[in-house]
């Protein structure tokens, strides 16, 4: 174990110095532990927050909202059941996040750490080196995540909730639910790299020869069958009338497993679809269909981000626009109003999620598939076919993925559909959120084209 311990650090510095972009997935590894550490320290700080306000709520409370101390404890407590039904939404992009960290460069790495297992290295030693190096991204993510957190706090002064300033204080979380917090994210990080090394322990030699990973099953399709039908079902027994915290508990884990349940059949259904893309004349169309179906839960990965975006947008379509809807209580207007910033407040986390995500996942497929491009290059590719390739095989996912997530969304929001309804500014909000997501991804695939350049224009190797 102890050779373990000293051949870790040296293999990490080889891969930092190396002319693949090594060096680029190791920062991006560390900024997505970074985001995603001090997106979940952000939203958890802000239901913390409610939470207090709801158990223990202060005078300026109370003339904020303009109501006895009777009805602001119900009013309140709807507070702390919309933040909930936020974080069952944001729950999922948050730890794909730091998964796809955890799995930044996975194939250099495996076919690094399957030369080792060839060697005579244990499966073990395997384990514990990759493991152990993605703790150190992860623990300096999170460092550095906290410390972009403590920064942002007198930021939330200009935000005001419940006729009240956020106040920074508010917003600090207890030592307690802190190191939950990151020992959930570590665990996470841990987690990701040992279920992406399985591989690795099981087949050394497959991995080394570059075969091809089995294809995801039709099963995925059942399961989110299933959890639709499961949720469709349970919410005609859910009256939106109704305002006490435990129905819409019970809610936010049937939304939050509808939403995994997205997550685990987004692979099945781009891999479907690629399948008629293949037939085509063009040459970058094909390459990005055929490497979607080499690899569906990559591509899945590479937009779920945006797509799980336009679900949230959907969800959030039937929020109430006129404080008529609410009745006609003085408190109306400002509870419309803090609605309409927790909207915003919700889809301003989603696109940094989706931002960070979608760069930190394209940058590692070009360099997962470097030795690839290398080729095609030599063998006299124009490498404006790489660009193509890239774009095809981004955004064609994106508008087949894009397209469900929107309808599940809608499915999740018929709860209060019978309530609110969706109104002109809800279909205007889903339509800015597809349009900010298709601009977004495109604008992350030409930014990765700097690192495309790089690592064909250094292609020598140098221990020659």
């Amino acid at each position: 174990m102890s050779g373990v311990l000293t051949l870790a650090p040296r293999l990490a510095l080889g891969r930092i110095r190396g002319a693949r972009g090594g060096g680029v997935l190791e920062v991006m590894a560390v900024l997505a532990f970074t985001v995603s550490s001090f997106l979940a320290l952000t939203v958890t700080g802000g239901a913390w927050m409610l939470y207090q306000r709801w158990r223990h709520p202060d005078g300026g409370i109370l003339g904020g909202l303009g109501m006895g101390p009777a009805a602001v404890e119900g009013t309140l407590e709807n507070y702390v059941i919309l933040v909930v039904g936020a974080c069952a939404l944001l729950a999922i992009p948050v730890l794909n996040l730091g998964a796809a960290a955890a799995r930044l460069g996975a194939r250099g790495r495996a076919s690094r750490l399957a030369s080792l297992r060839l060697v005579g290295m244990t499966g073990r030693e395997v384990l514990v080196m990759s493991v152990l190096e993605t703790l150190v991204q992860a623990a300096a993510g999170v460092l550095f995540g906290a410390g972009l957190w403590l920064l942002s706090l007198p930021a939330w002064q200009a935000v005001s909730l419940q006729g009240q300033e956020i106040a920074p204080a508010e917003l600090i979380l207890p030592w307690w639910l802190a190191l939950v917090l990151t020992a959930v994210l570590l665990g996470l990080a841990a987690m990701s790299t040992a279920m992406g090394l399985r591989q690795v322990r099981i087949s050394p030699l497959g991995v080394a020869m570059q075969q091809t990973p089995r294809g995801v099953r039709a099963w995925r399709l059942l399961a989110f069958v299933l959890a639709l039908v499961a949720f469709v079902v349970l919410s005609r027994f859910f009256n939106p009338g109704t305002l006490d915290l435990l129905p819409y508990l019970l809610l936010s884990v049937m939304v939050l497993i509808v939403v995994g349940s997205v997550n685990l059949v987004g692979p099945w259904v781009i891999q479907l679809l690629a399948r008629f893309g293949t037939r085509t004349a063009s040459v970058p169309r094909l390459i990005a269909m055929r490497r979607i179906i080499d690899d569906p839960r990559a591509a899945w990965r590479n937009v779920s981000a945006i797509a799980l975006l336009g679900l949230v947008a959907a969800y959030l379509s039937v929020l109430p626009t006129e404080s008529e809807a609410l009745g006609a209580s003085p408190a109306s207007v400002l509870i419309i109003t803090d609605l309409r910033t927790g909207a915003v407040i919700t889809l301003s986390v989603g696109l940094l999620l989706a931002a960070t995500s979608t760069l930190v996942n394209q940058a590692a497929l070009v360099v997962d598939r470097a030795g690839e491009s290398i080729t095609m290059d030599r063998m006299g590719v124009p490498r404006s076919v790489f660009a193509a390739t890239s774009r095809h095989h981004v955004l064609t996912p994106l508008l087949m993925t894009l397209t469900i997530s929107i309808g599940v969304g809608l499915v999740l929001a018929t709860p209060f559909m019978s309530e609110f309804g969706i109104n002109a500014p809800g279909v205007a909000l889903i339509g800015v959120t597809a349009a900010l997501g298709l601009a977004l991804m495109s604008v992350v695939t030409e930014a990765c084209r700097p690192l495309q350049r790089r690592i064909l224009d250094n292609a020598a190797r140098h221990n020659d």
